[in-house]
């Protein structure tokens, strides 16, 4: 009877401890995809992240670039809308023609937004798409003002008449490319820095102190 028992156990434990290494070999195996997926993924993942700095970069450099060279031009561009819209109006106004010649010759330095627009698609293409949401407003931006530039002594009319002179503000435009430029800087250098390194691969327990070991039986 005690030999049975005995035999009993010995087979009992035999199962419990191949079921424990069965266990351990899956959670190995389980370790060694997650370590083999970390070693093909992390080369792809640093890539990547190499040409969104990239674009990134551009982008910034053709948009302050563009905010720079517009600075000096803002007062010209201001004043020369308001000699136009006024000559839309019929209105006089108080400009010299010698200010209207060195404000146009303010406005002509600048340098359009076509480096900025190819810098934003670079990014579009690159994404992720918040980061894309973020360089379209830069692009927006300065889109609009060098627009204005553009634009500061073209004369508008309405289906009823009414004639006018380009509506929208550089000095706004300015302010407001210069908002989406420093939230664009923010948003990149968050998603250029977050944490990318993947939690260590879960462990099952199988033994613990004090607990019968594997294979083996209480007394």
């Amino acid at each position: 009877m005690i030999a049975v028992v005995g035999g009993g156990g010995a087979l009992l434990g035999a199962a419990v401890g191949g079921a424990a290494a069965v266990k351990a070999a899956t959670v190995q195996a389980r370790h060694g995809q997650e370590t083999a997926r970390l070693a093909y993924e992390g080369p792809i993942d640093a890539a990547r992240r190499t040409a969104q700095r990239a674009a990134y970069a551009r982008l910034l450099t053709s948009a302050h670039e563009f905010h720079a060279a517009a600075t000096p031009a803002l007062g010209a561009a201001r004043l020369l809308i308001k000699a136009t819209d006024a000559r839309a109006r019929n209105e006089p106004h108080n400009i010299t023609e010698q200010a209207l010649d060195r404000a146009q010759a303010a406005v002509a330095q600048t340098i359009g937004a076509a480096e900025v627009v190819a810098a934003a698609q670079h990014v579009r293409l690159e994404g992720p798409p918040h980061i894309a949401v973020a360089a379209n407003a830069v692009d927006e931006k300065a889109q609009e003002l060098a627009y204005v530039f553009a634009h500061a002594e073209q004369i508008y009319e309405d289906m009823t008449g009414h004639r006018y002179g380009v509506e929208q503000s550089a000095s706004d435009l300015h302010v407001l490319l210069t908002l989406a430029i420093e939230r664009f800087t923010e948003s990149a250098s968050a998603h250029l820095n977050i944490n990318r390194q993947a939690p260590a691969p879960r462990r099952r327990l199988l033994w613990r102190r004090g607990a019968a070991r594997p294979g083996t039986l209480d007394q």
